[in-house]
């Protein structure tokens, strides 16, 4: 499973559980039961804290697919992106030789 999929199913499950905190708010309010009221609005104000990092990494993730500039194999950095994608067989390393 892809991890932007992965995050959609995470976004809908958080998305339930703010609606079931809702349910349960409007149970509280018609029982009326100060101590599940303030249950309920803690569990839809825990779900809330968990669901913004999700949003802003989906946020961050979506500008990320936005069309490749024109000349971006200039950058800064280029080469090691394209070294990192070659197939030959690296050469080893050989220790710097002390001069006399």
């Amino acid at each position: 499973m892809s991890q932007s999929m992965s995050h959609r199913f995470q976004l809908w499950g958080w998305i339930i559980f703010i609606f079931s905190a809702l349910f349960f708010i409007a149970a509280s309010l018609r029982a009326e039961d100060p101590i599940g009221l303030i249950g309920g609005a803690l569990f839809l104000l825990a779900c809330i804290v968990f669901l913004l990092p999700l949003l802003a990494e989906l946020r961050g993730s979506t500008s990320n697919l936005s069309r490749p500039r024109k000349y971006s194999r200039y950058l800064p950095g280029w080469w090691r992106a394209v070294n990192s994608q070659s197939h030959e067989p690296a050469a080893p390393k050989t220790p710097p030789r002390p001069e006399h």
